[in-house]
């Protein structure tokens, strides 16, 4: 009994082991942590729990957890209520979402709500859920697969072709109607080679066929070599530095295929040439904010005065020591690449690929920008002589969430309205501008769907740079449809069951930047 409980405890420490990307960004998105403040959605920006992205009118997003592909039509938010190694929730507070899921191991766990309906997928497909279009409506429409859907008067099993109307009072059943949003076109190819090395659990695996070949390394296994990058690039050299709890600083990549590189796996220096090694051994690895060393720094209080702050990429040789809490379960899974490798000489000492900027840019915000043009460079033997370092600390205490209110009385409960906008603390929308994917043609608005006759149930930060064009996606935009007026929050009736609990710890920031990056050699 005390060995189990230690067990829990000890897992209960670790972060979520799998994190969300935002893959795709179209027009006005935001994204929001807890009660913090309102920022842009950018390309690879992480996603984890009690996270929500809203899309403004003609606005699309998409976002991304292994195989399973959520995608937000304008006009809509979604709240990340849970995500973990063995849970993926979601709740629509309003608009129009689809979510496609082709592995049947991603089921697990999975459900989206609504004020009105709960959606759980038996088997791997593609539905689309709609709130609020119409008042105190929700609508679930199968397009591929099955999915069971609960409602406040019953439940029912949806199969390809059907759709269900909920409302407090009722639920009917029929056939599924077709819209505009149904037209984005999927973007994985049916072939993808980059399973061979890597599992569809790592999040961001089906950009790296795109941009990059693979090839085999007697020492380090399965290499992934990006096909365009400037001549003098490194990892880890173009994109920014955010603080994201509970890990604290993390790298978010410029890059479309950057997410997988970044957060997975190890680099290594060819010649002049960089390949990204996930490693030999397959399975879930947990996710890394980033899997690099840190030199130079001054972690004292005064961040004016400090000395520059570099890192590099880590190889297969040495070890991640995450800088926030975790268990040596966690540890060891996170360093399943590095495992069983000799250490080389001089190994720790090489440090090819170091970027470094001014201290103080550390100092003052939880966005750092690493500008391609203006990083410091060195020659090796000044690079040698700083000495290892942990991550920067950040300033103040800019990363605490904002005291704001949830419009739910701080209490997380399914089947209750959520608040209607997401803006920031003054009220408006700060943006940066958004480039428009070309080769996307208009699609006509469909006509207004007439209601359907009751049918019998089945069985029971700072602004940012512009993200880059994401080359080589298709594109595609659809008319604006007219939105129904949104009623007012009004209370529903509970669902019987025991309440779910969330954890304290991971809505709050736990720890400090503490020793993260730090290197050891690698078990013999």
């Amino acid at each position: 009994m005390l060995l189990s409980s230690a067990c829990t405890f000890a897992l209960a420490q670790d972060p979520p082991v799998r994190v969300g990307r935002i893959s795709t960004v179209e027009g006005q998105v935001l994204v929001r942590a807890g009660n913090g403040e309102a920022q842009n959605a950018l390309l690879n920006w992480p996603v984890t729990t009690d996270n929500r992205l809203s899309t403004m009118r003609g606005a699309l997003a998409e976002l991304r957890v292994g195989a399973a592909a959520v995608r937000l039509d304008g006009d809509s938010e979604l709240e990340v209520s849970e995500l973990d190694d063995d849970s993926f929730k979601l709740h629509l507070s309003y608009g129009t979402v689809s979510v496609r899921v082709r592995n049947p191991d991603a089921l697990r766990g999975f459900e989206l709500t609504t004020a009105q309906a709960r959606v759980i997928l038996t088997q791997p497909g593609w539905v689309r859920i709609e709130a609020g279009r119409q008042p105190g409506t929700s609508i679930v429409s199968v397009l591929d697969g099955a999915a069971d859907v609960d409602g406040a008067t019953g439940s029912v099993t949806l199969r390809a072709g059907k759709r269900a109307e909920l409302t407090d009072e009722e639920l009917r059943t029929g056939a599924l109607q077709r819209i505009a949003f149904d037209n984005w076109p999927e973007a994985l190819p049916a072939a993808v080679p980059a399973l061979r090395y890597v599992t569809d659990d790592t999040t961001g695996y089906e950009e790296l066929d795109r941009y990059g070949a693979w090839q085999d390394d007697a020492q380090y296994g399965p290499l992934w070599l990006p096909s365009a990058v400037p001549a003098g690039w490194a990892p880890y050299s173009d994109g920014r530095w955010t603080w994201i709890a509970p890990w604290g600083w993390t790298w978010v990549d410029n890059a479309p295929w950057g997410y997988a590189p970044s957060h997975y796996g190890r680099w290594v220096l060819l010649g002049q040439r960089w390949g990204w090694a996930p490693g030999r051994e397959r399975g879930r690895v947990p996710w890394a904010p980033a899997l690099v060393g840190w030199v130079g720094g001054n972690h004292g209080t005064n961040h004016d005065q400090r000395p520059g702050v570099g890192w590099f990429p880590l190889s297969p040789h040495e070890r991640y020591v995450p800088g926030y809490r975790a268990s040596a379960d966690y540890e060891r899974r996170i360093n399943r690449v590095a495992e069983g490798r000799r250490s080389v000489a001089g190994e720790r000492e090489r440090r090819e690929g170091m970027t470094m900027l001014p201290g103080e840019r550390f100092g003052g915000s939880r966005t750092v920008d690493v500008p391609r043009r203006n990083r410091t460079s060195m020659p090796p033997p000044v690079m040698q002589s700083f000495p290892l370092s942990t991550a920067p600390a950040p300033a103040g205490n800019w990363q605490r969430p904002v005291d704001a209110p949830r419009g739910d009385n701080g209490v997380r409960r399914d089947w209750v309205n959520r608040p209607s906008r997401l803006q920031t603390d003054d009220g408006q929308t700060h943006l940066a501008p958004r480039p428009v994917q070309p080769n996307r043609p208009p699609v006509p608005a469909q006509p207004q769907q007439p209601p359907m006759p009751a049918q019998p149930l089945m069985p029971a930060v700072p602004a940012l740079p512009p993200v880059q064009d994401q080359m080589g996606r298709p594109g595609w935009r659809g008319e604006e449809r007219p939105r129904a007026e949104r009623p007012q929050p009004r209370p529903v009736s509970e669902r019987s069951g025991p309440p779910r609990e969330r954890s304290n710890d991971r809505g709050n920031e736990r720890g400090n930047p503490g020793r993260n990056g730090r290197i050891q050699e690698a078990e013999r």
